[in-house]
């Protein structure tokens, strides 16, 4: 347990230092970098998807896998902006919004739970059904027509900071309490590390992963209402490429895809990582292609580290020889 906590303090150490390291190659590079405009359309930009983070980390901390989490964003924005435009009371909306989240991750912990499927193959299918279904849903169209009350929150900020971000701090702070401080969150992270260890000591795992599946869904419907705000819109496409990119963060972050091991804070420190590279590209004129090539790079790295060292250890070993 030890050996874990200071793998873990190493990795957001080293985390940070990158992050501190990435902000000053781009303070020099960009006089831009450091105004407040691009500060604080940085720190909306990040918000929504760290959201995601949070959710991704909770499922992996349980041992899950959960692909949903960009649709559900997506599924979350059209059903706040269809029932709005239909003349919904617009709380009933939001309510609707954050509750198509939690159906679909009861959905996944069905399949998952009770008919002991694989979470990849679930969750990738349901990402696929449920993008159909925004799709159906809007038309492929971009509904803008939203309180103006909602989306000005938008221009809201608190102390200075964009109120998007203060709510994704006070998010990342209840998650942290729930994993670190809660018998819940010590359930989950046993049943990472071994369901049939956390089985035999009376933890009921399938309640648990349950849970996680379904503040997945919550958490990222919520991250969809942030979207909305941010763009000021309902798109269609909303959240396609956000897996790739938040699993990598996650990753980087410390994150085990096999369960056990994972912080909510390493997640945002990979998300924040992720942010600063992708904004400097932008400031440097880069082309955004680069972008997902650099991400999936980066994954592929993450995910293989072992055996990439390995292999090179191996192949230099026989360069010697």
């Amino acid at each position: 347990m030890r050996k874990e906590r200071s793998s873990g303090a190493r990795t957001l150490i080293v985390l940070a230092i990158v992050i501190v390291v990435i902000i000053a190659v781009l303070a020099v590079l960009s006089p831009t970098f450091l105004t407040a405009g691009n500060l604080t359309d940085l720190l909306m930009r990040l918000s929504p998807l760290a959201m995601l983070a949070i959710a991704a980390t909770i499922v992996f901390i349980s041992g899950g896998f959960d692909l949903t989490i960009g649709v559900v964003m997506a599924l979350s924005a059209a059903v706040v902006g269809v029932l709005g435009a239909a003349g919904f009371p617009f709380g009933l909306a939001v309510l609707a919004a954050l509750a198509s989240g939690i159906l679909v991750g009861v959905l996944n912990a069905f399949c998952v739970v009770q008919l002991r499927l694989d979470a990849f193959i679930v969750t990738l299918a349901m990402n696929s059904i449920v993008r159909s279904i925004v799709h159906a849903m809007l038309k492929g169209n971009v509904l803008t027509d939203l309180p103006e009350g909602f989306l000005n929150l938008r221009y809201v900020s608190v102390l200075g900071l964009p109120l998007l971000f203060v709510v994704l701090v006070v998010v990342a702070a209840l998650a942290i309490v729930l994993l670190r401080l809660t018998t819940v969150g010590r359930r989950i992270f046993a049943v990472g590390a071994s369901e049939k260890t956390a089985y035999l000591s009376g933890v009921r795992v399938n309640r648990v992963k349950y849970l996680v599946y379904c503040l997945s869904g919550l958490i990222s419907a919520f991250a969809g209402l942030l979207y909305t705000v941010r763009v000021r819109a309902v798109i269609p496409d909303t959240g396609i490429t956000a897996p790739l990119e938040v699993i990598t963060a996650v990753m980087i972050g410390g994150t085990l895809m096999s369960g056990g091991k994972g912080s909510v804070l390493g997640g945002l420190l990979g998300i924040l990582a992720m942010f600063l590279l992708l904004n400097g590209f932008s400031l440097l004129g880069l082309s955004p292609f680069w972008e997902v090539i650099i991400l999936g790079l980066i994954l592929i790295y993450v995910v293989g580290q072992e055996q990439i060292s390995r292999g090179l250890r191996l192949a230099l070993g026989k360069k010697r020889a």
